[in-house]
Order: C-alpha cells, then sequence, then structure tokens
C-alpha cells in the first residue's frame, strides 16, 4: 500500500534591495495555519539597511494567484502586482509605506515584476 500525501510549507522570498538602496522587502505567505488571519496572504515585509524590520504590510492578496513584488526603477516605491486583487503601490513616508494610486506608469512596472517572476 502507498499513501501520497501533499505536503505545503510556509513561503518566504529572497531579499529585494531598493534602487536607493536604502530598504530591502521580502514576501511571506503562511500556507500552513488555515485558522490564522493572513492564511494563504501575501504579507510584504520591509527592512532598512541596517536589516531592522521597520514593519509590515497585509497586502490582501492571495497566494492562490499569480502576483509579484517589487520596487520602482528609481526611488523607493514598493509596487505589487497580483491576479486577484490588481495592482497596488507603496511610497514611504518616514520609514512607513503608505498606498498610492496607481498610474499608468506604476502599472506598467507591476505587469513587468509579474513578467519577469513568471517568464
Amino acid at each position: 500500500m502507498t499513501f501520497t500525501s501533499c505536503f505545503f510549507s510556509n513561503y518566504e522570498s529572497e531579499r529585494i534591495k531598493s534602487p536607493t538602496g536604502n530598504f530591502e522587502i521580502k514576501a511571506t505567505v503562511n500556507r500552513i495555519d488555515e485558522n490564522s488571519d493572513n492564511y494563504a496572504k501575501v504579507i510584504i515585509h520591509l527592512y532598512d539597511k541596517t536589516n531592522v524590520e521597520l514593519t509590515e504590510i497585509n497586502s490582501g492578496a492571495g497566494d492562490f494567484n499569480k502576483w509579484a513584488i517589487g520596487w520602482t526603477e528609481s526611488g523607493d516605491t514598493i509596487v505589487m502586482q497580483s491576479s486577484d486583487i490588481g495592482n497596488m503601490a507603496w511610497i514611504l513616508l518616514q520609514n512607513n509605506p503608505t498606498e498610492i494610486e496607481m498610474t499608468n506608469k506604476l502599472n506598467k512596472r507591476a505587469e513587468f515584476l509579474k513578467f519577469k517572476k513568471y517568464e
């Protein structure tokens, strides 16, 4: 008799440095604890250049769809592409992320990040 099981583990991305070098982000996904509020949600962790975690953003994006995170090509703006909730961006004001309205340029960057991740 053979038993097969599907084993999932939590997800943690590599850190991505901002173009200015002042910050890094990484994404985590809780894929194990179904009773948690953050189950299957993409959480973005923000670090300063001394590796201190400043905050985390519960993006609201689900891990069951395609998603990607990164930075704008210059500056310290976090960009996210999510196939289920749409594109999002955050600027950093006094080391705190503040969501901003998407522009054509930000949407293009988000789609580029998705393309690079899934090519």
